[in-house]
């Protein structure tokens, strides 16, 4: 006899966040409405403040989810690697997974690089899973060294090019990507 191990319940605030993103992806997140996630939720828009102080810490709960979505992804791509996988081409692989993240959750990858970060947030993105799991890649393929200042130069390109990517505006978007990672890859010391 097979006993089924139950799913994890999901709490409320988790649900709605899920249906906020559906609201994210269908309506941009300039038009992110908290009048249309608690129609969609089948509660009056009043409700939603039990779970969420504000539209804005709705936009926390999405990009949390999102960072946990990348960091699933992060991690199913590096879990694939066979071990003798060259350093280059982990970077290749997980900027590939980075690209592939965006541009299946274009709103939700806008929203979570559109708002400054206080300096709490800040530091609770770069200790994430997904963001270890970069400075990981990247310190491996350029040395420990490489984190102070590499490592946010190199996000930050990858993010400009998937900013642009998203909206429509690279047109040979491979051969972009392909030159930031031998870009990187010749940084190498």
């Amino acid at each position: 006899m097979t006993v089924e191990t139950p799913a994890p319940k999901v709490s409320r605030r988790q649900q709605l966040v899920q249906i906020a993103l559906e609201v994210l992806e269908r309506d941009g997140f300039a038009h992110l409405s908290i009048g249309e996630v608690a129609r969609l939720a089948g509660i009056k828009p009043p409700s939603l403040y039990k779970q969420f102080a504000s539209k804005a810490d709705i936009e926390v709960g999405l990009v949390e989810h999102g960072l946990q979505l990348m960091a699933a992804e992060f991690e199913r791509c590096l879990e694939q690697m066979p071990p003798d996988t060259t350093p280059t081409d982990r970077l290749r692989r997980l900027l590939a997974t980075f690209r592939e993240f965006g541009l299946a959750h274009p709103q939700l990858y806008l929203l979570m690089n559109s708002k400054p970060f206080d300096e709490q947030q800040a530091a609770s993105q770069m200790t994430h899973a997904a963001a270890r799991m970069f400075i990981g890649t990247v310190s491996e393929l350029l040395g420990p060294d490489a984190g102070e200042v590499a490592v946010p130069a190199i996000w930050t390109w990858a993010h400009g090019i998937l900013s642009q990517e998203v909206v429509g505006r690279v047109r040979r978007p491979d051969a972009t990507w392909e030159m930031l990672v031998e870009t990187v890859a010749s940084m190498r010391g």
